[in-house]
């Protein structure tokens, strides 16, 4: 059956994008104008296009072919090149820890590339208040605008003026394998002492609970992320995090004490330190872990050709806390991957109209893919969907806000801090005292 994405989505974002941004506001709430067709094309006219060759350079971090976005990264430019013959897009592609070191690395030697990924909120303020992005506000008309669902824009505009194009939304989400809980006669928890309960119950019968690389410190900050989450609620978390509150409020230790409980009953796999998220989801899309929690993308590796787990997945929020604050609907993620383009490029009104294509027509495909849910309003066949997907889109269709992950809204120094700390916390080398103190280290 055939459905509009929007009538979803804008459930999902219009109604519930309480996102955590940076205090600004995206003012961009659409008119409901209807998609014409499967590919969208920007509105620029025959003499905003530049017609001699160019070529520009695009940095993104879609380049494993394991990656569910890869597909659609790779049709999505084909789709470009054949409709704009004389726009050649060179693509330079790297793994994401590494992408983030390299992409600010360049920001701060002016020396970025036409088009870029990135992300909104915290991590990209130092590039924009370094004069390094182009805002596009004049490239951007209100067509293009209006199909866009709300909200997809809150997280990369800046003092008002936009510096990006999301496409997509996602969420952190807990995947748990049906057939491995059904095996073992457990309940899949929906609160954190029930989660407490079935990680002693697959310990005892000799199963690592959940997966985590302890390498990408990002997926250590999924968890804990959502923990906070649930723990002291989506205002209190952003507050602190923009610096108008205080780690030391109880909610956050409280946190860290469940997070370093779930540590020491064994939840994780032996030697997890040591290992990058590829290798630490393998045992996981093998079917001999049962649970994970990361983000919504997830659900595109489940369901890729070779998946020994089709079928056999399901999604559900992080679990609530009896004592916490944030409640089933809270959700962490938000619309704030984005494209945004070098404000130096010679070439603004190519790189602007292959931005917005590849965001529109990314949104569309990275759905199909099941990697994203679409910050824009894309027509898709539902039948052409996996169902953790569906189901995600239903699941985060209740949601009653979403909460940038900590690594996105923070900025500079202070995103480090936290990472470095949070790794010292999942390692046991800092209690998690010790840790609430390093993080209350940023307001000093």
């Amino acid at each position: 059956m055939k459905f509009k994405a929007s009538k979803l989505l804008c459930a999902i974002l219009g109604l519930t994008m309480i996102i955590s941004s940076i205090g600004c506001s995206g003012g961009n709430s659409g008119n409901n104008v209807e998609p014409q067709g499967d590919t969208q094309t920007p509105q620029v006219s025959e003499t905003d296009t530049p017609q001699e060759e160019v070529e520009l350079t695009f940095w993104h971090i879609w380049g494993a072919e394991t990656d569910a976005s890869y597909g659609a990264v790779k049709k999505v430019i084909a789709d470009f090149q054949k409709e704009y013959p004389h726009i050649k897009i060179k693509e330079d592609t790297t793994e994401n820890e590494a992408y983030k070191t390299k992409i600010k690395a360049s920001a701060a030697a002016n020396e970025l590339p036409d088009i870029f990924s990135s992300w909104g909120g915290g991590f990209s303020k130092p590039f924009i208040d370094s004069g390094r992005v182009l805002a596009i506000d004049d490239y951007l008309d209100d067509a293009t605008k209006s199909r866009m669902v709300n909200g997809a824009l809150t997280n990369v505009t800046y003092d008002g003026k936009v510096y990006g194009l999301t496409f997509g939304l996602s969420c952190g989400a807990l995947f748990c394998n049906k057939e491995l809980f059904e095996e073992h006669n457990l309940e899949i928890p929906e609160t954190y002492d029930e989660l407490v309960e079935v990680v002693k119950a697959f310990k005892a019968k000799g199963v690592t609970p959940m997966t985590v690389s302890g390498k990408d410190i990002w997926t250590i900050a999924m968890y804990f992320d959502a923990m906070a989450l649930k723990s002291a609620g989506g205002d209190k978390v952003t507050s602190t995090l923009l610096k108008q509150g205080s780690f030391k409020d109880p909610e956050f230790l409280n946190a860290a004490e469940k997070f370093a409980e779930l540590v020491e009953l064994g939840a994780f796999p032996e030697g997890a330190a040591g290992l990058s998220k590829d290798e630490s989801d393998i045992p996981f899309l093998e079917g001999k872990i049962p649970m994970l929690f990361n983000g919504s993308w997830t659900a595109g590796t489940v369901y890729r050709d070779d998946s020994k787990i089709k079928d056999k997945v399901t999604v559900v929020g992080f679990p609530v806390f009896a004592d916490g604050k944030g409640g089933k609907n809270d959700f962490t993620g938000g619309a704030v991957d984005c494209i945004m383009v070098n404000a130096n490029t010679k070439h603004k009104e190519a790189a602007t109209l292959f931005q917005q294509y590849f965001c529109e027509n990314m949104a569309r495909e990275t759905y199909l893919a099941g990697a994203y849910l679409p910050a824009w309003k894309v027509e898709v066949d539902e039948s052409n969907i996996n169902p953790v997907t569906v189901e995600l889109a239903k699941l985060t269709s209740e949601a009653t806000g979403f909460t940038l992950w900590w690594d996105t809204l923070l900025e500079g120094e202070d995103t480090q801090i936290y990472l470095n700390s949070l790794q010292e916390l999942f390692l046991g080398s800092i209690t998690p005292e010790e840790f609430i103190d390093k993080l209350q280290s940023m307001y000093e």
